[in-house]
Formats: C-alpha cells, structure tokens, sequence
C-alpha cells in the first residue's frame, strides 16, 4: 500500500471490488487498484478527466461486450449508465457491476468478481451476433417491424432470431426473453 496516498485512496485500494467514479460530466474521477486488475484496465485510460465513452470504446474494441455493431453497443451502453447487471467477460471471469447515480448527475460503478460457486444460474448461452442485435433492439421497446427497418432484413427474420434468443433463454414471450436475458448479462439493462 502506498503511504504517500491519501487515506481515502488507501481505503478505496483496500478494496476487493473494483470501484470507479465518473462526475456530472461523465469524466473519471477516482478509482481503486482492484478495477483496474479486475478489468484490466491500460495506464493509459486510467487519467483523471478521462472521458466515460473512451472506457465503452475500450471495451467495445476487445469484445467485453460481446459480438454486435460497435454504434448500437455503444448507445446501449450510454442508455444504461446507472443500470445494474452481470455479465461474463470474455476471459469467463463472471462479474457484477453496480451503478449508482450520484447528487452531481456522475456514476458509481462497483465491479465485483462473482465466484462460480456463488452463482445460481444457469450456462451463459451463446447468442449470433443477429440475435444479440435484435434483442438488443426488443430491450430497447423496438417493434419487429422498426428492427426490421433497422437492420435492413424482414420482420420474419426478426422474429426468427426473437424465438431462437426465447428457445435459448427458457423463456416464452419477448419480455421474459428480455428479462432472461438481462439477468444473464448478456444486456446491458
């Protein structure tokens, strides 16, 4: 631990989970170590001012959030700031993340590394990259129809990838596929 750190940062880095805080402006804060080991953070991004969207496109570009469109990740991302969900990074580890608003308009996020004993779900299942923007889409209240104009293909085949996503979840209806969904991470919502 580092003496020369002032008491709070020594406290933030005595955490296990990985906390970071963005302000009203949506610009980095502060952070502790254990978000940066945790996600693997570069020094680079880990500046004082930098700017929330630079973390989503990080992550974006190494596949943190899956297979999909770069834009649509990247405005799911911004709809969800204060959303809280897990999901699986790509190295299997499965974490946590919990947001907060703060009085400022900024954003907490704590990052919490889930062991798998601790986990009561089932396999993350294994969406294309069609399903995942369609469902993407469906979360976002779009009709069958708008992602079909959307995406450039038929509402049939939208509703295709719908039923494969339901029939992979366990889930019946669009809004159980959603909520399914989410709960497994594999939304941001």
């Amino acid at each position: 631990m580092d003496t020369d750190a002032h008491p709070l940062q020594q406290t933030l880095d005595a955490l296990e989970d990985g906390v970071i805080r963005f302000d009203g402006d949506l610009n980095l804060l502060t952070w502790n170590r254990a978000v940066v080991d945790l996600m693997a953070f570069p020094p680079a991004l880990m500046q004082v001012g930098t700017p929330f969207l630079s973390f989503v496109e990080f992550n974006v570009a190494r596949g943190e959030h899956g297979p999909g469109e770069r834009r649509l990740i990247v405005s799911q991302r911004l709809a969800s700031l204060t959303d809280s969900y897990s999901r699986r990074r790509p190295d299997g580890t499965l974490i946590r993340i919990r947001s907060t608003a703060m009085a400022d308009g900024g954003i907490v996020k704590v990052f919490t590394k889930v062991s798998e004993g601790r986990s009561t779900q089932d396999p993350v299942p294994a969406l294309t990259a069609r399903e995942r923007e369609v469902l993407l889409w469906a979360a976002q209240g779009k009709t069958a129809w708008e992602t079909a104009a959307i995406l450039g293909i038929s509402s049939k085949t939208v509703e295709f990838h719908l039923g494969n996503c339901g029939r992979k979840l366990g889930a019946a209806t669009k809004a159980q596929t959603i909520l399914a969904a989410a709960r497994r991470g594999l939304l941001p919502l």
